[in-house]
C-alpha cells in the first residue's frame, strides 16, 4: 500500500485557473461535464486531480489513456475496469481543503477481492470548525467516540494541549473513515464499533482485534501564501485476509513522506498529467 498526497493553496486557487482548464482538456468529456456541475472552482479543482491520480498511476503502469476505464460500485467506490489489467490495481481518492490523497495497492499486495479491494484512506485539516470550541466539537460527534476516545480527547485527570487534542480526535476520525471507506460501505456503520487508541496507537474493532487489517497513519504540512502552514493527518486502511494474523494487538504504522508517501505540488503535478495523459 502507498499513498500520493497533493496539495495547494485554497486561497490562492484563481492563480490556477489556466492549468486547471488544460488539465481539464485533457479528460474524458463525461469527467469534464461533472466537474463543470461544481459551483466552486476549488471544488472543481480538487476534482480535477481526483480523477487524474489514477489515471497517472495507470500510465506509470503502462497502460494506454484509450484504454483507461473505471466504475463505481453500488455505494459509489470507485474502482478500475480496464479490460486485461495485470496487476490489479485496488484504489481510493479522499480530500479536505488544500489536500487531495490518493491510497492505492497492487499485485501481491492487494487482497483478491474485485471489483474495489478493501483499501480507504481519509485526511483532514487541523482545524476547529469556526464559532466552536474543543469540547463543543467532540460532544456534537460525541455519539460516534467510544468511552476510551472520548477519555483520551477530554481528561479531566490529565488534561493536554487543545493542539495535540485536536490531532487525536482527527486521527480517530480518519481511521475511522479509512475504515468504513476501505469496506466500500456507504453512510449507516455505526463508528463507534471502531475505537483508536492514539496514545498506543492500537485499534480495536468491536472490542476484537481485526483480523487481516493493516493501518497506517501520516502527518503532512502544506506550505500556503503569507508563510502559512496548514498541518493535515491522515490515515490509510487496508485488508491482507484473514489469513494475516497481527501479532497481539492491531498496531497503526506511523509512516513518513518517502516512497511510500509521495507529495506532490498541485500544479507541478497537473503538468506532469499533461505531459503523460495527451
Amino acid at each position: 500500500m502507498q499513498v500520493w498526497a497533493v496539495t495547494f493553496d485554497v486561497s490562492h486557487v484563481a492563480d490556477l485557473e489556466d492549468v486547471y482548464q488544460r488539465g481539464l482538456g485533457i479528460l474524458d468529456p463525461d469527467s469534464q461535464h461533472r466537474l463543470g456541475r461544481f459551483y466552486h472552482r476549488v471544488d472543481g479543482f480538487r476534482g480535477l486531480i481526483g480523477k487524474l491520480l489514477p489515471r497517472l498511476l495507470l500510465r506509470e503502469r503502462g497502460i494506454a489513456v484509450s484504454s483507461m476505464t473505471f466504475g463505481l460500485t453500488q455505494t459509489g467506490k470507485p474502482y478500475v475496469t480496464t479490460p486485461g489489467l495485470n496487476p490489479s490495481i485496488g484504489y481510493n481518492i479522499t480530500h479536505d481543503s488544500g489536500m487531495i490523497a490518493m491510497a492505492y495497492a497492487s499485485g501481491d499486495d492487494l487482497y483478491p477481492d474485485p471489483p474495489a479491494y478493501r483499501i480507504g484512506v481519509d485526511v483532514m485539516k487541523l482545524q476547529l470548525p469556526k464559532r466552536d470550541t474543543f469540547h463543543g466539537f467532540v460532544n456534537t460527534v460525541g455519539d460516534q467516540l467510544t468511552d476510551l476516545e472520548r477519555e483520551i480527547l477530554i481528561s479531566n485527570a490529565q488534561p493536554i494541549l487543545e493542539l495535540e487534542a485536536l490531532r487525536r480526535f482527527y486521527l480517530i476520525w480518519t481511521l475511522k473513515e479509512a475504515y468504513t471507506k476501505a469496506l466500500g460501505l456507504g453512510l449507516g456503520f455505526d463508528f463507534k464499533r471502531i475505537e483508536y487508541d492514539v496514545p498506543r496507537d492500537v485499534v480495536k474493532i468491536d472490542g476484537m482485534v481485526p483480523r487481516g487489517w493493516k493501518f497506517a497513519r501520516f502527518e503532512l504540512q502544506n506550505e500556503c501564501g503569507g508563510e502559512q502552514t496548514e498541518t493535515y493527518v491522515g490515515v490509510a486502511a487496508q485488508y491482507l485476509g484473514d489469513e494475516v494474523q497481527p501479532q497481539g494487538e492491531c498496531v497503526v504504522e506511523h509512516r513518513l513522506a518517502g516512497p511510500w508517501l509521495k507529495v506532490f505540488d498541485a500544479a507541478q503535478f497537473i503538468e506532469k498529467a499533461i505531459l503523460e495523459l495527451k
